[in-house]
C-alpha cells in the first residue's frame, strides 16, 4: 500500500467510511486468512450468526461475496485475495500507530536535531550539551542556525527548526515555551587593574561595541541614557556576541554582554566585569517547539537535555 505524506492533500469520503467501522476491517481480514465463516467466528471469539452477520455486511459495502462456496469448502474471491494484502497493511498501521507505544534509545539512535540560537547561547550551553551527547548518544546530530528574528518562528512552523532558544520571542497559540535560566548584563572592559569601579562619566567617555540583532547603532540601554539626556558613542555594531571578548581584549571600548558568557571569557581574555553604573533590566533565555512535537519522545529527550545543560553552566 502506498503511503501518503502527510503534508499531501487527500480527499476523504467521510459518509462512506462511516459504513465501515474498524470490526468489520478484523472480521474482512480473518474471513480471507481463514476463507471459513466458523473458523472466522472462533477465531475472533464471537457467534458464528455474528460473523455472517459481518460478511453480509462486507458484501454489500464491497460489492463482492468475499467467500463463495465450493462443492467441497468456502473459497476466497479474486477480489478479496487482491486487497487482502492492503488490509493486512491498514490494520497494521492502526496498530503501531493507536496501540503500540513509541519507543526512543538515545544509544541507538539516529537522529539530526536543528536548534535556532545565537551565537551566545550556543557558547553558553552548548559545551555542557555536547558533553551530554558524545557520552549518552552518540548517533544524535546537532545542527545550530542562525537566529533571525523576524522570521525564526516560521522556520519552527514549517518544520525546519526543531527548537528555538531565545529571550522574548512573540510566540502563537501552537507553540510551546519552557523558560530555561535568567540573565543579566554585565560591562565588560580590558582589565588594566586601573579601574575599581565604572562611573557613569568613565563609562560614557568610552568608546562602545553593541550587539544588536537589528543593523543599527542603537540598543535597548541607549533609550535608557537617553532618558537621563545621556548618550555613548557606539564605534562598532556587530550581530555576533562572541566576537566582542576578542575585540574587548585588544582595545579600550566597552561593551554590555550577558553575564554567563562574560565569566567564560574573562579569566582567559584578562577582562574586568563590572555591574552597568545605570542599572539595566536583564531576559529570560526561552526554549519554544512547535505543539506538534510535544509528545514525540525523541523531541522530549532532547528538551530534557537542554533543560539538564542550563543546570550544569
Amino acid at each position: 500500500m502506498k503511503s501518503i505524506p502527510n503534508d499531501s492533500p487527500v480527499n476523504i469520503d467521510y459518509t462512506n467510511l462511516r459504513e465501515l467501522d474498524l470490526n468489520l476491517l478484523i472480521a474482512l481480514d480473518v474471513l480471507i486468512t481463514e476463507a471459513s465463516v466458523t473458523k472466522a467466528a472462533e477465531r475472533l471469539n464471537m457467534s458464528q450468526s455474528t460473523m455472517s452477520y459481518s460478511l453480509k455486511r462486507l458484501r454489500t459495502i464491497l460489492n463482492d461475496d468475499i467467500l463463495i462456496r465450493t462443492s467441497r469448502e468456502m473459497e476466497v474471491t479474486p477480489y478479496a485475495r487482491q486487497i487482502s494484502d492492503r488490509i493486512r497493511q491498514i490494520l497494521v498501521e492502526i496498530q503501531s500507530t493507536l496501540l503500540e507505544k513509541e519507543t526512543f534509545n538515545p544509544a541507538t539512535a539516529k537522529e539530526t536535531f536543528k536548534i535556532a540560537a545565537s551565537d551566545y547561547v550556543e557558547a553558553t550551553i552548548g559545551l555542557s550539551l555536547i558533553q551530554q551527547l558524545t557520552t549518552q548518544a552518540p548517533g544524535i546530530r546537532i545542527r545550530i542556525s542562525n537566529l533571525e528574528k523576524e522570521n525564526v518562528l516560521d522556520t519552527l512552523d514549517d518544520n525546519r527548526i526543531d527548537i528555538v532558544i531565545n529571550p522574548g520571542l512573540p510566540i502563537k497559540s501552537w507553540h510551546v515555551e519552557e523558560n530555561l535560566y535568567r540573565e543579566e548584563f554585565v560591562c565588560v572592559f580590558r582589565d588594566d587593574n586601573s579601574v575599581g569601579e565604572l562611573s557613569l562619566t568613565d563609562y560614557l567617555e568610552r568608546p562602545h561595541i553593541l550587539v544588536s540583532l537589528r543593523d543599527d547603532f542603537q540598543g535597548y540601554y541607549d533609550k535608557i541614557l537617553e532618558n537621563q539626556q545621556q548618550s555613548r558613542r557606539i564605534v562598532w555594531s556587530t550581530t555576533h556576541f562572541m566576537a566582542v571578548p576578542f575585540l574587548i581584549a585588544n582595545s579600550n571600548c566597552v561593551a554590555l554582554i550577558p553575564n554567563r558568557m562574560a565569566q567564560q571569557c574573562a579569566k582567559a581574555m584578562n577582562l574586568k566585569l563590572l555591574p552597568p553604573p545605570i542599572a539595566i533590566e536583564g531576559f529570560t533565555i526561552s526554549m519554544v517547539w512547535h505543539q506538534r512535537n510535544r509528545n514525540n519522545l525523541a523531541h522530549q529527550w532532547l528538551r530534557q537535555q537542554i533543560v539538564d545543560a542550563v543546570k550544569n553552566i
